[in-house]
């Protein structure tokens, strides 16, 4: 419990600017008010705690207790005001840290000077430099023309900065890039050197290597990636704590086995340390971890023995006064918190595990239990799914990772040196590499791999009671009744946020579908693993309820087909998961929404007429637009995809002829009659399923639609004073041979494309005689 001395003030402290952050102009102010508030608790705690004297042996018994209570309660008042006026001290110095790098002006500065972090945009950086004169600021560099990144480089040129809170967002051009620094050159010789020692090897092990030694993931396909993150693996490709220990229990013991002194010994470690942070980039895991490493070695070096906890909290406090903007960051909290989990649960759920399981095997699931149990609020927070794989794909792929990050780390030093030797070990390490990665792609294939779980704030009320009840009973020595409590709610949980999948019944082998938004559009198409999702509707919460019920988490690509609130003011549900971002012409309405997809991760790329894009089996070519236009309805994207890998010919019924050659789906965006003619006489494919351009407006051509002979026509719609759907545009789906489904009567709508036809779900079934004769049931 005496850790809990600093970790409580620093979480406090956490929350403090984690809250205060988006408010850049209340910094300063709060800053003030923190060592206010942070004073007085002090002080009513010290006047609090001289007033209460403990009780003596004299007097009535009735008395005494009455005066031994109020001690008790006195001394716990006690307690909470010094907690939180320590908290309030911590907070004082973070949010003027905050407040200074809020008040750097970078937004006016002509040209800057970065020392790059990254090898490609969206990457940290360093900005040392305004219009000469010095300066020292983290930044995130989300875009740069033209120009090639190096880790350890110093780059200079024009930019553009904005604030997000209290970090410092650019987008450069004219950028010149400078060979790396003598401290970082050495690193990218190496980072390379693994890449090609692993280039020859097969298969999803190949991809992996990298990622798993050195934290490189750029050859990790985005199945790969899905595959990790839907199985809760992904944390193996994060360089975190345990990387950090492996690199300097190596260098200690090896400085040791030479006979080196302490002082020496914690030098070659620390050394060590900070090459590997070089080495893999600072990613907030990295920072964090070897923060942690770094406070420890100090411990040993001055002969003071922190606890765990306490070195944890003194590793955020650290980083967090360093880099303000790590308060909002989600993989910085989820790291922090995965080591607490360890920490705190990891040896007390493995002794009640061993009951009925060899040590090793109870050590090997408490691991992922405790990290995920630690984590599981701010995941859902995120995405409300939840993984039932991930224990048992961690207990799988968890004893093969530390000997791909050894082996992989060797070759990787050996790469320069002895190009044979590498090779022969990266085939040495491919092996549990390549088995951590199968482990992955067919977990993620087992049913009820990600199921539902409520959207916040009930989902994270649901999942911090969770944590709360195991915390609880450890704490009174009943781990084992908290565990069974936690397991019993989160099942009574997960089965009332499945409920309307479960009565809905959805189908297993949807490949389309389109959201029920409101006035607006979202069309889904998956395959085998990978998802394309074609605009994100009007709001956050309903394109996020329809991912949820459909079990969708990860978009490996996303078009938004234009930049009006109907197709785009979702997208900020969708942040931190996208793989690429597709869009149309840009304007300003357009970049707020560009730049935060970026800043989760999302490469982008603006469509023309031939672009093409495989996510997996799925094959996205844009149609439109054609030449320039500006930004709007008539230039929004207009796409075919296409399942190559399944026989897509597959809209075969009575309406579609013999279906061959078709494609699986084409959407039209809100394009009007006037593009739709142009795009007609550029060629249009035919294909199974159309979305109807617009919601259904009466600015059709006809002609487009008896071209493109679709079974389907899904028209997304909601309440509106436009008339949409139309009657004409209804009207027009049913004369090509296709049968009109609207979002606003049938809820949201999933068709199974096949040999044998489409078939249809929908959310709610309406007394109309439509697609269940026409295109094969409602199930």
């Amino acid at each position: 419990m005496r850790d809990l001395r600093l970790a409580l003030p620093v979480a406090i402290a956490w929350a403090v600017l984690a809250v205060l952050s988006s408010h850049a102009a209340l910094l300063g102010a709060a800053a003030v008010s923190a060592a206010g508030a942070a004073a007085a608790a002090l002080l009513a705690a010290h006047l609090l705690e001289r007033c209460s004297a403990p009780p003596g042996a004299t007097g009535p018994s009735g008395d005494l207790v009455g005066r031994l209570s109020r001690f008790v309660t006195a001394r716990r008042t006690v307690a909470a005001l010094r907690t939180v006026g320590l908290g309030a001290a911590l907070a004082c110095p973070l949010l003027a840290g905050a407040d200074a790098v809020v008040a750097t002006d970078l937004d006016t500065c002509d040209s800057l000077t970065l020392l790059l972090l990254g090898q490609a945009a969206p990457t940290e950086v360093l900005v040392t430099g305004c219009d000469g004169q010095g300066v020292l600021r983290s930044a995130m560099l989300l875009r740069v023309t033209d120009a090639s990144l190096t880790i350890g480089g110093t780059a200079s040129g024009s930019c553009s900065a904005w604030l997000d809170g209290s970090r410092w967002l650019l987008a450069c051009t004219e950028l010149e890039v400078a060979q790396p620094q003598a401290w970082a050159s050495w690193a990218a010789p190496l980072r390379d050197g693994l890449l090609r020692a692993s280039a020859q090897l097969p298969g999803v092990g190949g991809e992996l290597l990298p990622g798993l030694a050195i934290g490189d993931e750029r050859r990790v396909s985005p199945l790969l990636r899905t595959a990790m993150l839907d199985t809760g693996l992904s944390h193996l490709t994060a360089v975190s704590g345990a990387n950090c220990v492996i690199v300097v229990g190596i260098a200690f013991q090896s400085a040791a086995a030479l006979g080196a002194r302490r002082v020496v010994r914690v030098g070659a470690a620390a050394a060590a340390l900070a090459a590997f942070v070089v080495l893999v980039t600072p990613e907030p895991s990295v920072v964090r971890a070897a923060t942690m490493a770094s406070i420890g070695l100090l411990g040993i070096v001055t002969g003071r023995r922190a606890g765990a906890i306490a070195l944890l909290s003194l590793a955020v406090l650290v980083v967090l006064a360093l880099q303000p903007h790590m308060a909002t960051s989600v993989g910085f909290a989820l790291s922090a918190l995965a080591t607490c989990g360890l920490i705190v649960h990891g040896r007390p759920i493995t002794t009640v595990l061993a009951r009925w399981l060899p040590t090793p095997i109870a050590a090997l699931i408490a691991v992922p239990v405790a990290a995920q149990l630690w984590c599981l609020p701010v995941l859902v927070a995120l995405d409300a799914r939840v993984s039932l794989v991930s224990v048992l794909a961690n207990l799988l792929a968890g004893p093969a990772a530390p000997l791909v990050t050894v082996v992989g780390l060797v070759a990787c030093l050996a790469s320069p040196l002895a190009p044979a030797v590498a090779i022969g070990l990266a085939w040495v390490a491919w092996l549990p590499a390549a088995w951590i990665a199968e482990v992955a792609m067919v977990s993620q294939q087992l049913p009820a791999a990600q199921v539902p779980w409520p959207v916040a704030p009930w989902g994270v009320i649901a999942a911090s009671a969770m944590l709360a009840l195991v915390t609880i009973a450890h704490a009174r020595r009943r781990l084992a009744r908290g565990i069974a409590a936690a397991l019993v709610l989160g099942l009574v949980v997960g089965l009332g946020a499945a409920w309307p999948s479960i009565r809905m019944g959805t189908l297993a082998d949807w490949r389309i579908a389109q959201c029920d938004v409101g006035q607006g559009s979202a069309t889904l198409v998956r395959h085998e693993g990978a998802v394309v999702l074609v605009d994100a509707g009007p709001e956050p919460a309903r394109i996020d309820g329809c991912l949820r019920t459909l079990g969708v988490g990860r978009i490996d690509l996303l078009v938004l087909t234009h930049f009006d609130l109907d197709h785009a003011g979702g997208s900020p549900a969708l942040a931190g998961r996208v793989g690429l971002l597709v869009h149309g012409p840009l304007d300003e309405r357009a970049l707020p929404t560009v730049e935060e997809l970026a800043v989760g991760g999302a490469a982008t790329q603006e469509a023309r007429r031939g672009d093409a894009w495989q996510v997996g089996g799925i094959r996205v070519e844009a149609l439109w637009p054609m030449g320039e236009h500006e930004p709007g309805n008539d230039a929004s994207v207009a796409v075919s995809i296409d399942l190559p890998d399944a026989g897509s010919g597959a809209g075969t019924s009575a309406a579609a002829g013999d279906g061959e050659g078709m494609l699986e789906l084409i959407v039209l965006g809100d394009l009007s009659a006037r593009p739709q003619s142009r795009l007609l006489r550029a060629g249009i494919p035919p294909a199974a399923v159309v979305v109807v351009a617009h919601h259904g407006s009466a600015d059709q051509l006809p002609a487009l639609y008896r071209d493109v002979g679709a079974v389907v026509g899904l028209i997304g719609v909601g309440e509106n004073d436009y008339g949409h759907p139309t009657d004409a545009a209804l009207r027009l789906v049913q004369e090509a041979g296709g049968v009109p489904l609207r979002t606003d009567e049938l809820g949201i709508i999933a068709l199974a494309v096949d040999e044998s036809g489409v078939r249809v779900w929908s959310e709610r079934t309406v007394s109309t005689p439509t697609a269940s004769a026409a295109v094969g049931g409602s199930p």
